[in-house]
């Protein structure tokens, strides 16, 4: 994470520059004034604490004007491997004495240039984690894009050690490098960090908004949790986790600390900012509940002999969920990988001699993992993409749930297409009036500025009438089109209520863009509609019809009226008699003057 220097840090500054290190006493300062402060990375729903970021403090006084200098003064003078050490080591020791740091990961920064030496050995790391009585699954170890990791020099070599020993990765501050998908493809982490310049106003830059998602889209595939970083207002919070964010990390939660009393397990202040935003009512995850196989789990405090003899005692078992601290998933174990120690000649004592860091990276292997509150589709193409077909670990808040094999996920994903079948019009294929209902009951009890619009297509009885209905069933399918095609970028709720009448809802946008919005799909259905028409009818500008007290009339050519009513925080009755009672006047005065859109807003 990239955090800028505070002013009395700045202030330092020329002082460091006036008191500059000799590679003889470097080491000496580090020892003596370095420290770390702890910033909060919390569960984006519940806002429990999930770990912490070292943050390092005291560069100051080393003679150095920033942490970059400080880390390019060591690898400028050899000394960044000792460097390192001496900063895992004072992170460490005051993680370690973190009250609630059983249950938390430590989100340490790491310098890539380090994995390109021959004299760099990863069992150090795990080392000094064992001298303070750490778990080496507690550790995520935070990869950055300011220096090239290289191939040729061994760099994922090392990478590969540190995840045998279940120490994790993060690729951190994400889209502000050059190599950042490479990185991504090449280093496979756990999670992603996303840096502070996408998500700083997000919640008003749609472009940024655009970019994150299609990063979570992409992170959530490939099994990755996605972190936003430097959170500072609510509205960008509502925004991450309306995208699909797992942690939240930044001002907005709590700034960094160097006083461990001051950190907390759970931050209550996020559940609470959630209540206040009652712009959508997130689905449940009830399809993935059904079909979880809540399968026993083995973990990290298990020998090698209690492993085996969990197979024995689950013989209809193929592999175990393999746990670390806190219950989070780290692999799985398969009974196919013991069978050539288990028959062979003493190969149960030679497992039973093994050390856990062995058997960890004999027989743990990673595996797809996914929040139980993952889009179905998402959790199928991580199933898709993994190299097994084992199945995937379904967590919640990060602690293990349960396994959802591939069955399961067929009979989930099929669930879930009725469900869908059943709320879609099967015209259109847009959401019913279940959705519809739905939307408007959350609407009654949210204080979210929304545009509602009601589409009601001119004419259209007359044109299927003279066209039949193969040609009506077109223009609706058409006119939902051009629906999705220019609100997409709004991100609007689209709806068919029956027959030619149509509905949208636009949270948090300009009325402006919402207006010129619905009066562009006017225009357009107006111009694609007339293609429809024979040349004698669309020359001739109308069709002759029976209108409703049966006598023949003119009727002009297809076109659409829409009844805008926008609702905000001040609109004190938001019942639906209110609503449907304003749109109805609002209707009836768009469809007076035809192809028009009539708004107004609610009091």
């Amino acid at each position: 994470m990239t955090v800028f220097p505070m002013a009395s840090e700045l202030k330092n500054t020329a002082r460091a520059e006036s008191n500059p290190p000799s590679p003889a006493n470097f080491i000496d300062r580090l020892t003596r004034h370095i420290d770390y402060a702890f910033q909060p990375i919390v569960s984006i729903n519940s806002g429990r604490c999930y770990g912490v970021e070292a943050l390092m403090r005291g560069w100051q006084d080393t003679g150095l004007n920033s942490i970059d200098a400080v880390l390019d003064f060591a690898h400028e003078h050899d000394l960044l491997i000792e460097t390192d050490a001496l900063l895992k080591r004072a992170a460490f020791e005051k993680f370690s004495r973190l009250s609630f740091g059983r249950d938390l990961r430590l989100f340490f920064n790491i310098d890539n240039r380090l994995f390109s030496s021959t004299a760099y050995n990863p069992k150090r790391t795990v080392w000094a984690l064992e001298r303070y009585k750490l778990q080496p699954s507690s550790v995520v170890l935070e990869v950055s894009e300011r220096n090239h990791l290289n191939r040729e020099a061994g760099s994922y070599q090392v990478l590969e050690k540190y995840r045998d020993s279940t120490v994790q990765m993060a690729l951190d501050d994400f889209g502000t490098g050059f190599s950042g998908l490479s990185l991504l493809y090449d280093t496979n982490p756990e999670y992603v960090k996303i840096d502070r310049y996408f998500i700083s106003n997000i919640d008003n830059d749609r472009r940024k908004k655009l970019f994150v998602s299609h990063v979570v889209s992409l992170a959530k595939t490939l099994g990755i949790r996605v972190v936003a970083e430097g959170v500072e207002t609510a509205a960008e919070l509502y925004t991450c986790r309306e995208i699909g964010c797992d942690l939240v990390q930044g001002y907005l939660i709590q700034r960094p600390t160097r006083q461990l009393s001051e950190l907390r397990p759970d931050y209550p202040s996020v559940l609470d900012m959630h209540a206040a935003d009652r712009r959508k009512k997130h689905e449940t995850a009830t399809s993935v509940h059904q079909q979880l196989d809540h399968a026993p789990a083995l973990d990290v405090s298990m020998g090698m002999v209690d492993i085996l003899d969990a197979f024995r005692r689950h013989p209809e078992r193929s592999f175990f969920p393999f746990l670390g601290e806190n219950r989070h998933p780290i692999g799985i174990i398969r009974e196919t990988e013991l069978k050539e120690y288990i028959y062979s000649p003493y190969g149960r004592d030679l497992l039973a001699r093994k050390r856990r860091e062995e058997y960890l990276e004999l027989f743990v292997r990673r595996c797809p993992v996914a929040d139980v509150h993952t889009a179905i589709d998402l959790i199928l193409e991580q199933y898709s993409v993994a190299p097994s077909r084992d199945g995937v670990v379904i967590t919640d808040d990060g602690a293990y749930l349960g396994v959802l094999s591939a069955e399961a996920l067929v009979l989930a994903v099929q669930e879930r297409n009725l469900e869908l079948a059943r709320d879609q019009n099967p015209l259109t294929k847009l959401p019913g009036n279940p959705s519809i209902e739905r939307f408007i009951n959350e609407l009654k009890i949210s204080d979210c500025r929304t545009a509602l619009l009601y589409f009601d297509l001119d004419n259209f009885k007359v044109f299927n009438d003279a066209y039949g209905f193969r040609l009506g069933d077109r223009v609706l399918r058409m006119f939902a089109e051009i629906l999705q095609k220019n609100f997409a970028m709004l991100g609007a709720f689209i709806g068919h209520i029956g027959g030619d009448d149509f509905f949208v809802a636009v949270q948090d946008e300009p009325y402006p863009a919402i207006a010129q919005t619905a009066r562009r799909v006017l225009d357009d259905f107006r111009s694609s509609a007339e293609s429809l028409y024979s040349e004698g009818d669309r020359q001739a500008g109308y069709l002759v019809g029976l209108d409703r007290r049966g006598r023949r009339t003119e009727f002009p050519l297809l076109s659409a009226s829409s009844a805008l009513l926008t609702v905000d925080q001040h609109t004190r009755d938001r019942s639906e008699y209110a609503f449907l009672s304003i749109i109805t006047l609002l209707k009836e005065q768009a469809k007076h003057y035809g192809n028009t859109v009539s708004a107004a807003s609610a009091l």
